[in-house]
């Protein structure tokens, strides 16, 4: 049993040219390679060079991949690349989150950055006008089942100076580089929140209780009648 092994391509270039490459293999060892500009196949060994005279000297191995190399592979590829150009050309940008938790006297200011693509991504913490990468810990850029990308970049700060921080965030699915600030909810929400939760909670229990004694007073209306 033997194995015979062959990798071939094209790339096409940015000034037009194409680079093609075949290179073949025997039981897993080198075996032939194609250069595409001089025509010529190179032999990894002396078996392979038997295989390289004989081949040269008839000549249709060398036209079969010189044709193939420089117009049918280059020609599969753009019509490839034009199916897949609506995908290549595709940037969703990042739903940007900035979140904060005080803990043992410092704040820890999180920015998270959800659903983007293409993967290129900077996330960065700013203080004022400069940018504390020193200070700054990241996520690596983590994939997403649905093919987007999500990363964060997380900063300890005092609590007192958390206005003169923000969270940088450029990406080319946005117009521009964003600026994000922690935004915590105040106190005057949660303690209404609270109180209308403690209200509805009472009212729930008048009702209830109104419900008991009228089912009471019923059933003795009833007996007394009897």
């Amino acid at each position: 049993l033997h194995t015979l092994q062959r990798l071939y391509g094209c790339d096409l270039l940015s000034d037009g040219s194409i680079h093609g490459y075949i290179r073949g293999g025997y039981n897993g060892q080198d075996f032939l390679s194609f250069d595409l500009v001089s025509r010529r196949f190179m032999a990894a060994d002396s078996a392979a060079e038997i295989t390289r005279r004989r081949w040269e000297h008839e000549g249709i191995e060398v036209e079969r991949w010189t044709n193939y190399l420089k117009y049918i592979c280059p020609e599969w590829l753009q019509k490839y690349i034009g199916y897949g150009q609506k995908e290549l050309e595709c940037k969703e940008p990042p739903d940007v989150h900035v979140s904060g938790k005080e803990e043992h006297g410092t704040l820890i200011l999180s920015c998270h950055a959800y659903e983007f693509y293409p993967n290129t991504i900077a996330v960065n913490w700013m203080k004022g006008d400069e940018i504390w990468d020193q200070e700054t810990e990241w996520d690596r850029v983590i994939p997403n089942s649905d093919g987007t990308f999500h990363t964060w970049a997380r900063i300890e700060v005092l609590p007192e100076e958390r206005e003169q921080y923000r969270c940088w965030v450029e990406h080319p699915g946005m117009p521009g580089p964003g600026m994000f600030a922690w935004e915590p909810t105040s106190g005057g929400n949660l303690t209404m929140v609270v109180a209308v939760s403690v209200i509805a909670a009472i009212l729930i229990l008048i009702v209830l209780i109104g419900f008991i004694l009228w089912k009471l007073q019923s059933g003795n209306t009833r007996d007394g009648g009897g």
